[in-house]
């Protein structure tokens, strides 16, 4: 009773006005912290083409969130290229052995998963599947350009923040597509 006769001061007409927002304040915070300490953690690590997906939510929620921090974002975007970088190499690394392989094989070529009527000349990378035809992979891509660096590089790497394209037989994103012949 005595107190409602008091007069409030300063501080108690400052938290009264800002009570919701600093709590609202303080959570955002513990969230950044938290997320930060994810990304961070992740970064720590020694990342295998297996933690792409992973790697790459983290990235999508430090975009999505209000965190302004550039040096994570960098060096979350840097790790995922180099995840798609090595995959790249491994698929480079692998088509002398390929072609021994494709030798023996062409007479069981598997047909594409998608349309079914052309053999399958398209690798997913990360899932490792031979499962697309060229033209089937020609609407997959986002753009005509697109296409043409898959056919003159042999190799189309998927960025993060690209739209996801998915292996046409078990409908996990790539992280890169390759080209396992010449047509």
């Amino acid at each position: 009773a005595a107190l409602s006769r008091t007069e409030t001061c300063y501080c108690s007409k400052w938290r009264s006005e800002f009570g919701t927002v600093w709590g609202w304040l303080v959570e955002t915070k513990l969230n950044w912290n938290e997320l930060e300490g994810r990304v961070e953690a992740a970064l720590a690590m020694q990342s295998a083409s297996e933690d792409f997906p992973m790697l790459d939510k983290l990235l999508q929620e430090l975009g999505e969130s209000t965190v302004v921090n550039k040096k994570l974002k960098a060096e979350l975007s840097q790790r995922l290229r180099s995840i798609t970088d090595s995959a790249i190499a491994k698929v480079a690394s692998d088509d002398e052995e390929e072609k021994e392989m494709e030798k023996t094989a062409e007479a069981h070529r598997a047909m594409c998963k998608k349309c079914e009527k052309h053999a399958a000349t398209f690798r997913f990378i990360l899932c490792d599947h031979v499962c697309i035809c060229e033209e089937c992979i020609r609407e997959e891509l986002p753009s005509a350009e697109a296409f043409e660096a898959l056919m003159e590089r042999k190799v189309y790497a998927i960025l993060p923040g690209d739209s996801p394209i998915c292996c046409a037989e078990c409908k996990k994103p790539a992280v890169a597509i390759a080209q396992t012949s010449a047509e």
